[in-house]
């Protein structure tokens, strides 16, 4: 008599370590998925560091806020400056070429100071330095100061001068790392807007 075996049905019984790995990747899938969900929530995705770079003071980005005094005491809150462009300008005493291009920017914010608003943002000088060059010079942009460089930090400065244009709505449309000659200063001007 012929024994009767049972027939194959192709599928072999996972393996002990490939079930292992299936609850591993299952486990892995659902904390990803919880983690992702909870972050959504939290920021809409996005982390602190990714959220810094999105407000990174780049061509095309939003100029980043701040708050700083100027030489006679009054407070600065840079999104005020919106509705007209601005320029915005770091520099300090000690730095030849941010005193060589000064009277650049005083001529040309003489000329336009109808079209556009300029900020000299000061870098943590004692602010009876500041004011005395400031008077000796006859500059009449306004100077704010920053004593612990928080702006200059925020704005990510490598050197001096650098100068930001900043367009009506507060984006920053040009920037310039070292001395502006007339060319730049010109291209920056009319990237906001200003015919020089």
């Amino acid at each position: 008599m012929a024994k009767k075996y049972a027939k194959p049905s192709g599928k072999k019984s996972p393996s002990p370590q490939t079930a292992l790995l299936r609850g591993g990747l299952l486990i892995l899938g659902l904390f990803l998925l919880v983690w992702g969900v909870g972050t959504l929530l939290k920021g809409n995705g996005a982390s602190e560091e990714a959220e810094a770079r999105n407000t990174a003071p780049v061509v095309g980005s939003y100029a980043p806020d701040f708050t700083a005094s100027t030489l006679d005491g009054k407070q600065v809150h840079l999104k005020d400056t919106r509705g007209k462009p601005l320029v915005l300008n770091f520099w300090a005493t000690w730095c030849p070429p941010c005193r060589a291009e000064m009277p650049l920017l005083q001529q040309y914010f003489d000329k336009h100071r109808r079209d556009y608003q300029m900020l000299a943002v000061n870098n943590a000088e004692p602010p009876a330095q500041v004011q005395s060059f400031i008077q000796q010079q006859k500059f009449t942009f306004t100077v704010v100061l920053d004593p612990q460089q928080s702006i200059v930090r925020k704005y990510r400065i490598q050197g001096f001068p650098t100068t930001f244009f900043i367009d009506a709505q507060g984006v920053i449309r040009f920037m310039h790392v070292g001395m502006l000659d007339e060319p730049t200063l010109q291209a920056g001007l009319r990237s906001i807007g200003v015919t020089p």
